[in-house]
Protein backbone atom coordinates (compact mmCIF):
# COMPACT_ATOMS: atom_id res chain seq x y z
CA UNK A 1 0.00 0.00 0.00
CA UNK A 2 1.51 3.60 -1.11
CA UNK A 3 1.76 6.33 1.09
CA UNK A 4 -1.56 8.14 -0.62
CA UNK A 5 -3.59 4.76 0.13
CA UNK A 6 -2.81 5.17 3.57
CA UNK A 7 -3.63 8.88 3.59
CA UNK A 8 -6.44 8.06 1.81
CA UNK A 9 -7.90 5.40 4.04
CA UNK A 10 -7.14 7.21 7.21
CA UNK A 11 -8.74 10.55 6.14
CA UNK A 12 -12.06 9.04 5.10
CA UNK A 13 -12.47 7.04 8.31
CA UNK A 14 -12.01 10.43 10.14
CA UNK A 15 -13.67 12.60 7.74
CA UNK A 16 -16.64 10.27 7.73
CA UNK A 17 -16.33 10.01 11.25
CA UNK A 18 -16.82 14.19 11.80
CA UNK A 19 -18.87 14.27 9.14
CA UNK A 20 -21.49 12.07 10.86
CA UNK A 21 -20.94 13.91 14.07
CA UNK A 22 -21.60 17.27 12.65
CA UNK A 23 -23.81 16.47 9.63
CA UNK A 24 -21.46 18.28 7.53
CA UNK A 25 -19.15 16.40 5.07
CA UNK A 26 -15.93 16.78 5.25
CA UNK A 27 -14.35 14.07 2.56
CA UNK A 28 -16.24 13.51 -0.88
CA UNK A 29 -18.25 10.50 -1.02
CA UNK A 30 -16.85 7.01 -1.42
CA UNK A 31 -18.85 6.38 -4.12
CA UNK A 32 -21.50 7.29 -6.43
CA UNK A 33 -23.89 4.94 -7.72
CA UNK A 34 -25.40 6.38 -10.85
CA UNK A 35 -28.67 4.57 -12.24
CA UNK A 36 -28.71 5.02 -16.07
CA UNK A 37 -32.23 3.16 -15.98
CA UNK A 38 -34.61 1.60 -14.38
CA UNK A 39 -35.39 -0.75 -17.39
CA UNK A 40 -34.38 -4.24 -16.88
CA UNK A 41 -34.49 -7.29 -19.33
CA UNK A 42 -35.41 -9.77 -15.76
CA UNK A 43 -37.70 -9.68 -12.63
CA UNK A 44 -36.50 -10.98 -9.79
CA UNK A 45 -38.46 -11.82 -7.00
CA UNK A 46 -37.31 -9.49 -4.73
CA UNK A 47 -36.35 -6.58 -6.66
CA UNK A 48 -39.18 -3.19 -7.19
CA UNK A 49 -37.01 -1.51 -9.65
CA UNK A 50 -37.85 -2.24 -13.00
CA UNK A 51 -40.19 -0.45 -14.65
CA UNK A 52 -40.46 2.49 -12.28
CA UNK A 53 -38.78 5.70 -11.80
CA UNK A 54 -38.18 9.16 -13.24
CA UNK A 55 -37.47 8.16 -16.92
CA UNK A 56 -34.31 8.35 -18.18
CA UNK A 57 -31.54 11.09 -18.99
CA UNK A 58 -29.70 11.91 -22.31
CA UNK A 59 -26.50 11.07 -22.79
CA UNK A 60 -25.23 15.12 -22.97
CA UNK A 61 -26.88 15.34 -19.53
CA UNK A 62 -25.38 12.07 -17.99
CA UNK A 63 -22.00 13.05 -19.49
CA UNK A 64 -22.32 16.46 -17.68
CA UNK A 65 -23.40 15.10 -14.30
CA UNK A 66 -20.44 12.59 -14.45
CA UNK A 67 -18.31 15.48 -15.09
CA UNK A 68 -19.70 17.03 -11.56
CA UNK A 69 -18.75 13.77 -9.78
CA UNK A 70 -14.96 14.52 -11.24
CA UNK A 71 -14.92 17.54 -9.89
CA UNK A 72 -16.32 16.78 -6.60
CA UNK A 73 -13.24 14.99 -5.97
CA UNK A 74 -15.27 11.11 -5.71
CA UNK A 75 -12.57 8.44 -6.89
CA UNK A 76 -15.11 5.38 -7.60
CA UNK A 77 -18.22 5.61 -10.17
CA UNK A 78 -20.44 2.75 -10.29
CA UNK A 79 -22.89 2.58 -12.99
CA UNK A 80 -25.93 0.56 -12.79
CA UNK A 81 -30.04 0.21 -13.22
CA UNK A 82 -32.05 -1.46 -13.71
CA UNK A 83 -29.80 -3.23 -16.36
CA UNK A 84 -27.03 -0.82 -17.20
CA UNK A 85 -26.54 -2.80 -20.93
CA UNK A 86 -29.58 -2.01 -22.06
CA UNK A 87 -28.58 1.74 -22.92
CA UNK A 88 -27.91 1.87 -26.28
CA UNK A 89 -25.27 4.92 -25.19
CA UNK A 90 -23.48 3.02 -22.31
CA UNK A 91 -20.26 2.90 -24.38
CA UNK A 92 -19.97 6.08 -24.77
CA UNK A 93 -20.68 6.75 -21.30
CA UNK A 94 -18.52 4.74 -20.12
CA UNK A 95 -15.64 5.90 -22.58
CA UNK A 96 -16.78 9.51 -20.91
CA UNK A 97 -16.28 8.49 -17.63
CA UNK A 98 -12.85 6.52 -17.71
CA UNK A 99 -11.61 10.02 -19.90
CA UNK A 100 -12.81 12.49 -16.94
CA UNK A 101 -9.68 10.76 -15.15
CA UNK A 102 -12.22 9.04 -12.10
CA UNK A 103 -9.79 6.72 -10.63
CA UNK A 104 -12.24 3.34 -10.61
CA UNK A 105 -15.48 2.65 -13.09
CA UNK A 106 -17.42 0.26 -12.19
CA UNK A 107 -20.45 -1.63 -14.14
CA UNK A 108 -23.24 -3.82 -11.81
CA UNK A 109 -25.27 -5.99 -14.30
CA UNK A 110 -26.88 -9.02 -14.49
CA UNK A 111 -24.32 -10.19 -17.08
CA UNK A 112 -26.98 -12.14 -19.55
CA UNK A 113 -26.04 -9.22 -22.33
CA UNK A 114 -22.34 -9.05 -22.20
CA UNK A 115 -21.13 -10.21 -25.44
CA UNK A 116 -17.59 -10.38 -26.78
CA UNK A 117 -17.46 -7.35 -28.25
CA UNK A 118 -18.80 -5.18 -25.56
CA UNK A 119 -16.72 -7.10 -23.36
CA UNK A 120 -13.85 -6.13 -25.62
CA UNK A 121 -14.53 -2.59 -25.17
CA UNK A 122 -14.46 -2.62 -21.57
CA UNK A 123 -11.28 -4.11 -21.95
CA UNK A 124 -9.92 -1.55 -24.05
CA UNK A 125 -11.43 1.51 -22.55
CA UNK A 126 -9.62 0.43 -18.91
CA UNK A 127 -13.34 -0.33 -17.55
CA UNK A 128 -11.91 -0.89 -13.21
CA UNK A 129 -14.81 -3.33 -12.20
CA UNK A 130 -17.45 -5.61 -13.55
CA UNK A 131 -19.87 -6.91 -11.22
CA UNK A 132 -22.49 -9.51 -11.78
CA UNK A 133 -25.08 -9.91 -9.47
CA UNK A 134 -26.20 -13.71 -8.80
CA UNK A 135 -28.19 -15.45 -6.27
CA UNK A 136 -26.85 -19.16 -5.70
CA UNK A 137 -26.28 -21.50 -8.05
CA UNK A 138 -27.67 -22.76 -10.68
CA UNK A 139 -30.99 -24.04 -9.34
CA UNK A 140 -31.36 -21.39 -7.03
CA UNK A 141 -30.12 -18.58 -8.78
CA UNK A 142 -32.65 -19.33 -11.31
CA UNK A 143 -35.40 -19.78 -8.95
CA UNK A 144 -34.71 -16.61 -8.09
CA UNK A 145 -33.66 -14.40 -11.58
CA UNK A 146 -35.70 -16.62 -14.21
CA UNK A 147 -34.83 -19.87 -15.90
CA UNK A 148 -31.54 -19.85 -18.09
CA UNK A 149 -29.82 -16.95 -16.69
CA UNK A 150 -27.10 -18.36 -14.06
CA UNK A 151 -25.63 -20.13 -17.67
CA UNK A 152 -25.96 -16.73 -19.19
CA UNK A 153 -24.34 -14.96 -17.13
CA UNK A 154 -21.17 -17.52 -16.58
CA UNK A 155 -20.92 -17.31 -20.36
CA UNK A 156 -20.44 -13.37 -20.00
CA UNK A 157 -17.88 -13.80 -17.32
CA UNK A 158 -16.02 -16.83 -18.95
CA UNK A 159 -16.29 -14.55 -22.38
CA UNK A 160 -14.25 -11.53 -20.20
CA UNK A 161 -11.84 -13.42 -18.90
CA UNK A 162 -11.02 -14.66 -22.09
CA UNK A 163 -11.17 -11.45 -23.90
CA UNK A 164 -8.75 -10.29 -20.81
CA UNK A 165 -6.25 -12.85 -21.79
CA UNK A 166 -6.04 -11.97 -25.37
CA UNK A 167 -5.45 -8.54 -24.72
CA UNK A 168 -3.24 -9.58 -21.29
CA UNK A 169 -5.09 -7.01 -19.16
CA UNK A 170 -6.34 -7.78 -15.49
CA UNK A 171 -9.14 -5.32 -15.78
CA UNK A 172 -12.11 -4.99 -15.77
CA UNK A 173 -11.85 -7.57 -12.59
CA UNK A 174 -15.01 -9.51 -11.69
CA UNK A 175 -16.80 -9.25 -8.34
CA UNK A 176 -19.95 -11.22 -7.71
CA UNK A 177 -23.20 -9.36 -5.24
CA UNK A 178 -24.76 -12.21 -3.87
CA UNK A 179 -28.16 -10.95 -1.98
CA UNK A 180 -28.82 -13.78 0.75
CA UNK A 181 -32.60 -15.06 1.46
CA UNK A 182 -34.13 -18.02 2.30
CA UNK A 183 -34.11 -19.76 -1.41
CA UNK A 184 -30.46 -19.39 -1.55
CA UNK A 185 -28.76 -19.65 2.02
CA UNK A 186 -27.03 -23.25 1.32
CA UNK A 187 -25.46 -21.68 -1.83
CA UNK A 188 -23.37 -19.28 0.10
CA UNK A 189 -20.05 -21.26 0.55
CA UNK A 190 -20.79 -23.14 -3.11
CA UNK A 191 -20.67 -19.57 -4.47
CA UNK A 192 -17.04 -18.89 -3.36
CA UNK A 193 -15.83 -22.13 -4.90
CA UNK A 194 -17.47 -20.94 -8.29
CA UNK A 195 -16.27 -17.83 -7.94
CA UNK A 196 -12.97 -18.40 -7.67
CA UNK A 197 -13.23 -20.59 -10.40
CA UNK A 198 -14.53 -17.94 -12.32
CA UNK A 199 -11.34 -15.47 -11.10
CA UNK A 200 -13.27 -13.34 -9.70
CA UNK A 201 -11.48 -10.90 -7.03
CA UNK A 202 -14.31 -10.52 -4.19
CA UNK A 203 -17.97 -11.38 -3.23
CA UNK A 204 -20.16 -9.57 -1.75
CA UNK A 205 -23.06 -11.19 0.72
CA UNK A 206 -25.93 -8.82 1.58
CA UNK A 207 -28.95 -9.58 3.46
CA UNK A 208 -32.64 -9.17 1.33
CA UNK A 209 -34.24 -5.91 1.96
CA UNK A 210 -38.19 -5.56 2.26
CA UNK A 211 -38.05 -3.12 -0.36
CA UNK A 212 -34.90 -2.19 -2.20
CA UNK A 213 -36.38 0.54 -3.91
CA UNK A 214 -37.89 1.94 -0.12
CA UNK A 215 -34.57 0.45 2.09
CA UNK A 216 -36.26 2.67 4.96
CA UNK A 217 -39.11 0.49 5.25
CA UNK A 218 -38.52 -2.37 7.62
CA UNK A 219 -40.54 -4.54 7.48
CA UNK A 220 -40.53 -8.66 7.46
CA UNK A 221 -40.06 -9.95 4.00
CA UNK A 222 -41.41 -13.41 3.04
CA UNK A 223 -38.06 -13.93 1.46
CA UNK A 224 -36.19 -13.67 4.80
CA UNK A 225 -34.73 -17.18 6.01
CA UNK A 226 -36.03 -18.78 9.40
CA UNK A 227 -36.09 -22.36 11.11
CA UNK A 228 -33.65 -24.13 9.74
CA UNK A 229 -32.15 -21.77 6.88
CA UNK A 230 -31.33 -19.06 9.87
CA UNK A 231 -29.57 -21.97 11.50
CA UNK A 232 -27.72 -23.11 8.20
CA UNK A 233 -27.55 -19.33 8.05
CA UNK A 234 -25.87 -18.64 11.36
CA UNK A 235 -23.35 -21.72 10.20
CA UNK A 236 -22.37 -20.53 7.06
CA UNK A 237 -21.68 -17.35 8.53
CA UNK A 238 -19.46 -18.27 11.03
CA UNK A 239 -17.48 -20.04 7.75
CA UNK A 240 -17.35 -16.56 6.10
CA UNK A 241 -15.78 -15.16 8.74
CA UNK A 242 -12.82 -17.78 9.62
CA UNK A 243 -11.89 -17.77 5.63
CA UNK A 244 -12.08 -13.72 5.88
CA UNK A 245 -9.51 -13.66 8.20
CA UNK A 246 -7.35 -16.34 6.27
CA UNK A 247 -5.01 -13.41 3.99
CA UNK A 248 -4.43 -16.72 1.37
CA UNK A 249 -7.97 -17.48 0.60
CA UNK A 250 -9.60 -15.62 -2.77
CA UNK A 251 -11.74 -14.32 -3.54
CA UNK A 252 -12.20 -11.96 -0.87
CA UNK A 253 -15.11 -11.64 1.42
CA UNK A 254 -15.76 -7.94 0.68
CA UNK A 255 -18.55 -7.98 3.63
CA UNK A 256 -17.16 -6.79 6.81
CA UNK A 257 -17.32 -8.93 9.84
CA UNK A 258 -19.68 -6.95 11.65
CA UNK A 259 -22.32 -7.23 8.79
CA UNK A 260 -21.41 -10.74 8.82
CA UNK A 261 -22.01 -11.08 12.11
CA UNK A 262 -25.34 -8.99 12.76
CA UNK A 263 -27.08 -10.72 9.57
CA UNK A 264 -28.91 -13.38 11.94
CA UNK A 265 -29.89 -10.74 14.28
CA UNK A 266 -31.02 -8.60 10.84
CA UNK A 267 -33.54 -11.48 10.19
CA UNK A 268 -34.93 -12.12 13.34
CA UNK A 269 -35.95 -8.24 13.44
CA UNK A 270 -33.96 -7.61 16.45
CA UNK A 271 -30.53 -5.82 15.64
CA UNK A 272 -29.11 -4.34 18.94
CA UNK A 273 -29.56 -0.88 18.55
CA UNK A 274 -26.49 1.60 18.21
CA UNK A 275 -23.83 -1.37 17.18
CA UNK A 276 -23.65 -0.06 14.35
CA UNK A 277 -24.21 3.54 12.40
CA UNK A 278 -25.69 4.46 9.48
CA UNK A 279 -23.73 6.67 7.29
CA UNK A 280 -26.09 7.63 4.24
CA UNK A 281 -25.21 10.93 2.61
CA UNK A 282 -21.68 10.70 3.26
CA UNK A 283 -20.30 7.48 2.45
CA UNK A 284 -21.88 7.08 -0.69
CA UNK A 285 -24.78 9.89 -3.58
CA UNK A 286 -27.23 8.03 -5.39
CA UNK A 287 -28.33 9.67 -8.75
CA UNK A 288 -30.91 7.91 -10.02
CA UNK A 289 -31.98 7.15 -14.04
CA UNK A 290 -33.84 10.70 -13.98
CA UNK A 291 -31.43 13.16 -12.15
CA UNK A 292 -32.57 12.95 -8.63
CA UNK A 293 -29.90 12.91 -5.93
CA UNK A 294 -31.77 9.99 -3.51
CA UNK A 295 -31.48 8.48 -0.53
CA UNK A 296 -33.45 6.02 1.56
CA UNK A 297 -34.45 8.72 3.77
CA UNK A 298 -35.46 11.05 1.03
CA UNK A 299 -34.50 13.18 -2.25
CA UNK A 300 -32.52 16.52 -1.61
CA UNK A 301 -31.36 17.13 -4.80
CA UNK A 302 -31.94 17.28 -8.42
CA UNK A 303 -28.60 16.76 -11.14
CA UNK A 304 -30.25 18.33 -13.78
CA UNK A 305 -31.05 21.67 -12.03
CA UNK A 306 -28.35 21.92 -9.39
CA UNK A 307 -24.97 21.42 -8.81
CA UNK A 308 -23.87 18.35 -7.00
CA UNK A 309 -21.49 20.71 -5.17
CA UNK A 310 -24.16 22.39 -3.69
CA UNK A 311 -26.37 19.43 -3.23
CA UNK A 312 -23.89 18.13 -0.99
CA UNK A 313 -23.76 20.50 1.24
CA UNK A 314 -27.04 21.45 1.38
CA UNK A 315 -29.31 21.89 4.17
CA UNK A 316 -31.95 18.81 2.59
CA UNK A 317 -28.50 16.60 2.99
CA UNK A 318 -28.14 17.56 6.11
CA UNK A 319 -31.78 16.55 7.09
CA UNK A 320 -30.83 13.23 5.50
CA UNK A 321 -27.65 12.73 7.00
CA UNK A 322 -29.45 13.50 10.57
CA UNK A 323 -31.89 11.21 10.45
CA UNK A 324 -29.10 8.76 9.32
CA UNK A 325 -27.23 9.07 12.41
CA UNK A 326 -30.34 8.40 14.36
CA UNK A 327 -31.02 5.24 12.73
CA UNK A 328 -31.15 2.40 14.98
CA UNK A 329 -32.71 -0.25 12.90
CA UNK A 330 -29.82 -0.96 9.88
CA UNK A 331 -30.71 -2.40 6.86
CA UNK A 332 -26.77 -3.88 6.53
CA UNK A 333 -25.92 -2.72 2.84
CA UNK A 334 -22.35 -2.03 2.13
CA UNK A 335 -22.82 0.87 0.38
CA UNK A 336 -23.89 2.77 3.49
CA UNK A 337 -22.02 0.53 6.20
CA UNK A 338 -19.42 1.68 8.10
CA UNK A 339 -17.33 0.39 11.47
CA UNK A 340 -18.58 1.21 14.46
CA UNK A 341 -14.89 1.73 15.77
CA UNK A 342 -13.31 4.00 13.77
CA UNK A 343 -10.41 3.86 16.53
CA UNK A 344 -10.18 0.32 16.29
CA UNK A 345 -10.23 0.19 12.38
CA UNK A 346 -7.34 2.72 12.32
CA UNK A 347 -4.91 0.41 14.79
CA UNK A 348 -6.00 -2.16 12.54
CA UNK A 349 -4.39 -0.83 9.15
CA UNK A 350 -1.55 0.18 10.74
CA UNK A 351 -1.01 -3.34 12.54
CA UNK A 352 -1.43 -5.02 9.50
CA UNK A 353 0.83 -2.81 7.63
CA UNK A 354 4.19 -5.06 6.30
CA UNK A 355 7.19 -3.86 9.09
CA UNK A 356 8.62 -1.76 6.45
CA UNK A 357 6.02 0.25 6.23
CA UNK A 358 4.76 0.47 9.70
CA UNK A 359 6.21 4.11 10.21
CA UNK A 360 4.61 5.17 7.15
CA UNK A 361 1.26 4.20 8.17
CA UNK A 362 1.57 5.68 11.51
CA UNK A 363 2.61 8.78 9.90
CA UNK A 364 -0.06 8.94 7.58
CA UNK A 365 -2.42 8.41 10.68
CA UNK A 366 -1.61 11.57 12.39
CA UNK A 367 -1.54 13.46 9.23
CA UNK A 368 -5.05 12.28 8.36
CA UNK A 369 -6.29 12.91 12.07
CA UNK A 370 -4.80 16.39 11.59
CA UNK A 371 -6.14 17.12 7.98
CA UNK A 372 -9.65 16.43 9.41
CA UNK A 373 -9.41 18.74 12.13
CA UNK A 374 -8.71 21.30 10.25
CA UNK A 375 -11.46 20.44 7.41
CA UNK A 376 -13.80 20.39 10.50
CA UNK A 377 -12.54 23.89 11.61
CA UNK A 378 -13.22 25.17 8.23
CA UNK A 379 -16.48 23.87 7.97
CA UNK A 380 -19.93 26.12 7.59
CA UNK A 381 -21.37 23.60 10.34
CA UNK A 382 -22.59 26.48 13.15
CA UNK A 383 -20.76 27.01 16.26
CA UNK A 384 -22.48 24.47 18.02
CA UNK A 385 -21.49 21.71 15.70
CA UNK A 386 -18.26 22.31 15.22
CA UNK A 387 -18.19 22.20 18.93
CA UNK A 388 -19.86 18.47 19.01
CA UNK A 389 -17.67 17.53 15.98
CA UNK A 390 -14.16 18.63 17.70
CA UNK A 391 -14.67 16.99 20.78
CA UNK A 392 -15.50 13.68 18.86
CA UNK A 393 -11.98 14.30 17.05
CA UNK A 394 -10.59 14.58 19.85
CA UNK A 395 -12.44 11.92 21.97
CA UNK A 396 -11.02 9.86 18.69
CA UNK A 397 -7.82 11.21 19.12
CA UNK A 398 -7.34 9.62 22.85
CA UNK A 399 -9.04 6.57 21.67
CA UNK A 400 -6.33 5.82 19.30
CA UNK A 401 -3.47 6.99 21.70
CA UNK A 402 -4.28 5.43 24.42
CA UNK A 403 -5.06 1.91 22.84
CA UNK A 404 -3.26 -0.95 23.39
CA UNK A 405 -5.63 -3.72 23.25
CA UNK A 406 -4.11 -7.47 22.12
CA UNK A 407 -1.10 -5.79 19.69
CA UNK A 408 0.14 -3.96 23.28
CA UNK A 409 3.08 -1.89 22.70
CA UNK A 410 2.65 -2.07 18.48
CA UNK A 411 -0.11 -0.13 18.81
CA UNK A 412 1.03 1.99 21.82
CA UNK A 413 3.41 3.74 19.02
CA UNK A 414 1.13 4.38 16.39
CA UNK A 415 0.78 7.86 15.99
CA UNK A 416 4.04 8.46 17.23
Amino acid sequence: MSENRYSVRFEELFGFYAGRETGVPLVPPEHVYFSLTNRCNLKCRMCSVSGGGDGEMETGEVCAIIRQVKELGVRHLILSGGEALLRRDLKEIVSFSVASGIEMVDIITNGTLLNEETADFFVKEGLNHLTVSLDGLRKNNDYIRGEGVFDRAEAAMDILNRVKKTHSRRNPTLGINFTVMDRNVEDMLPILDFAGGKECNIVVFQPVLFDNVKMHVKQKSPLWPCGEKLRLLEENLKRLQELKSDPRHTPMIYTSDQVLSLMPAYFQGRMPAGRIGCYEGLKRMVITSGGQVWSCLGIYGDARREKLADIWVSASARRVREKARRCRRHCLQDCVYFPSSVAAEALKVVAGAPEEEKALAAASLESGLKKTGAALAAAGAGFIGKIRGRNALDALKAKIRSADGRDGGRKRGACG
